[in-house]
């Protein structure tokens, strides 16, 4: 699904929440005056606090679900992630708003008026209501893999449970127990408080670059491994943003193809993921030459080695007495465990054997070069043994 069509899907759903939501908080805000229900005005002002954040996801869903620009090269997904924390605050807050006015009440339960039982059927209505929003809205969090819809969805099932939490309040306080309907209101406060800490620490996670579980990792492994040409993984890494994956691979290849072959096996990682799972979203590949895959405390010869250029140079260098400049085609280096292996190709149509030895004994010298391999327009000499 593409950014656009996502956007309008979160945004529908939630639209639709909040509509509820606002009439939902004024028929139990009125409801609960009217029957004289502690829980079910705390339930009012819970829906209400629902119908807040509804607006908030829309403001933030439309900047997360933004395309990648200049300042934001990886995206906006981070938005998703401090407005699910933004959230989880206005949990808390509610929270702590709600348990202090229960705390007061029960300083004097025989103040504590009996509320009616018309108020269990304006309960009863939230449950069912807030139920099937937040089925209708997990189901689309699911399919976007929004981390804020989500919450947004855990937000209307916590209105529902508290409107439970009403209904058996407002039974107990028929029956004698006038205290239990504020009981319900403190029950509700601890949902919220519950929900608010749960989507703080998930989103936080993925602030801090928490890595994603071991099993999923190994997982993702395998099906790299699988992939025709990976001969193994040096470094696999991975965070969250937006609720999507973003993986960094370091693959490692056969050190003798070429660097487009190297660049198509990255490619035919990232697809294979991508293509394979729906919560990754990015795939970063590094093509290390199989050679590179020694030890953190080995000491690679590629560590002592001169640059390239320098490398080059002396090569050049070395034959210049046999050969004219315009002569070598082009000078390839393979870096391997034992050293360097060299291609040369010449502007010749032959290569005579005496000349292939001549030139090997002339980059003996270099104690980093292993092999040379001569080629003509016509034909390949190659000198397999080792230099000495």
């Amino acid at each position: 699904m593409n950014s656009a069509s996502a956007k309008q899907e979160a945004t529908r759903v939630t639209l639709i929440g909040m509509w509820l939501d606002l009439l939902l908080g004024l028929a139990k805000l009125i409801g609960g005056i009217v029957t004289q229900s502690f829980a079910l005005i705390t339930d009012g002002i819970h829906s209400l606090t629902d119908a807040i954040t509804d607006l908030f996801v829309l403001l933030v869903a439309r900047v997360a679900r933004a395309d990648p620009d200049e300042e934001h090269p990886y995206g906006h997904g981070r938005f998703e992630s401090l407005g699910t924390i933004g959230m989880g605050v206005v949990f808390f807050t509610t929270a702590g708003i709600l348990l202090y006015d229960s705390y007061q009440r029960l300083q004097d339960t025989t103040a504590i008026p009996v509320p009616a039982l018309s108020g269990i059927a304006i309960a009863l209505v939230s449950i069912a209501t807030k139920e099937w929003i937040y089925q209708y809205t997990m189901r689309v969090a699911q399919r976007l893999n929004s981390s804020l819809l989500k919450a947004n969805a855990w937000h209307s099932r916590s209105d529902a449970i508290s409107s439970v939490a009403v209904v058996v309040g407002i039974i107990a306080a028929q029956q004698g127990y006038t205290w239990m309907d504020t009981v319900a209101g403190i029950f509700v406060a601890l949902i919220i408080a519950k929900i608010g800490w749960e989507l703080c620490t998930d989103s936080l996670r993925e602030l801090v670059d928490t890595a994603i579980p071991m099993q999923r990792l190994q997982q993702l492994k395998e099906c790299i491994l699988a992939v025709e040409g990976i001969l193994g993984i040096t470094n696999l890494r991975s965070r969250f943003s937006g609720g999507k994956i973003i993986l960094e691979v370091r693959l490692l290849v056969d050190p003798r193809i070429t660097v487009s072959e190297g660049h198509q096996l990255g490619e035919a990682v990232s697809h294979e993921l991508t293509g394979r799972f729906s919560d990754i979203d990015d795939v970063i590949a590094h093509i290390d030459p199989e050679t590179h895959a020694n030890p953190p405390n080995q000491v690679s010869l590629h560590q002592v080695l001169p640059d390239h250029q320098q490398i080059i140079a002396d090569i050049r260098n070395a034959w210049s007495e046999l050969l004219a400049d315009d002569e070598i085609t082009n000078v390839s280096l393979h870096y391997l465990e034992n050293g360097i292996e060299v291609d040369l190709k010449l502007n010749r149509n032959e290569i005579s054997e005496q000349l292939a030895a001549k030139l090997k004994q002339a980059i003996g010298q270099f104690s980093y070069i292993a092999n040379l391999r001569v080629y003509s327009k016509l034909y390949e000499t190659r000198l397999d043994q080792p230099l000495s």
